[in-house]
């Protein structure tokens, strides 16, 4: 029973929702128990997902080792059962507040991406570049000897945000900017519209949104529907912002086209037989 660990932003959580509900048949899934974990637990009650739930520290509670002397771990679904040919895949949101300094959110992310990498078969990482700040997280952290995955888009490039990832891929966003490029434009999935107070240049307040709004010159605000319905507050916290920044809102259509991709990509991979999924990385 393979290992696949998902380390996701509070953003892409309903795309994790997504993939992980759709996809689903011989995985076997086990949440990090913290308080980021609340939010992606509820979901996938509502898509009748089954999970376990266990802290970090009590993972081991979880594992077997499928041979004397290897590395390769294996995650057994009740304490006592024999092991299956089942993906076992972990999974930890991260907290959404890390983006407020990007030196921060490497160090916090890379370090996690170590702890995993300690029972892990292979880290899927649900994050896009994020300014860079994320470029080269893992490459001193992570074991030489367990696969780091990015999501990527159909060109094979690190996708640059969550936007990015919502849209299809860096070269569509860049489309999209250029349409707009009269003034400045923000753009919101769900659950950036549902937590946008806690962005990083956006003060909830009255004065600081009017200040904004004229330094950037902000002419729209984009509802970027991917046809996730996780979120029940969409079209609300839309009409909230649009009226904050007394600006118009325009619907763009997006996808789960690359979290879909990526994740199937990364459990096909894991299930080739060591010496290929090497020989590929």
């Amino acid at each position: 029973m393979p290992v696949l660990s998902l380390i996701g932003c509070k953003i892409l959580e309903d795309e994790i929702t997504h993939v992980i509900s759709k996809y689903i048949e011989n995985t076997r899934l086990v949440l990090i128990d913290d308080r980021e974990s609340l939010d992606l637990a509820r979901k996938l009650k509502t898509q009748d997902v089954p999970f376990s739930v266990t802290p970090i520290d009590r993972i081991n509670d979880y594992i077997c080792f499928s041979g004397p002397g290897t590395v390769k771990k294996r995650v057994m679904s009740l304490i006592g059962k024999e092991c299956t040919d089942d993906i076992v895949v972990v999974i930890k949101i991260m907290p959404l507040g890390l983006h407020v300094d990007s030196g921060s959110l490497k160090s916090v992310v890379s370090r996690q991406v170590a702890l995993m990498s300690e029972f892990s078969d292979s880290i899927l990482l649900f994050y896009g570049l994020c300014g860079n700040a994320l470029k080269d997280v893992g490459k001193d952290t992570c074991k030489s000897s367990v696969p780091l995955y990015t999501l990527r888009d159909k060109e094979g490039e690190r996708v640059d945000d969550c936007i990015s990832t919502a849209l299809g891929g860096n070269r569509k966003y860049e489309e999209e900017l250029k349409k707009w490029n009269d003034t400045a434009t923000l753009y919101f999935t769900p659950l950036w519209a549902a937590n946008w107070k806690d962005m990083k240049d956006i003060s909830p307040s009255a004065e600081k949104m009017s200040e904004y709004q004229y330094s950037f010159k902000i002419g729209r605000v984009i509802k970027l529907d991917t046809g996730l319905k996780f979120e029940k507050d969409f079209e609300e916290n839309m009409s909230e912002l649009a009226k904050k920044f007394n600006v118009e809102t325009i619907d763009v259509k997006g996808n789960t086209d690359i979290v879909e991709n990526c994740y199937l990509e990364a459990k096909k991979k894991l299930l080739l037989k060591p010496n290929e999924e090497y020989a590929k990385t």
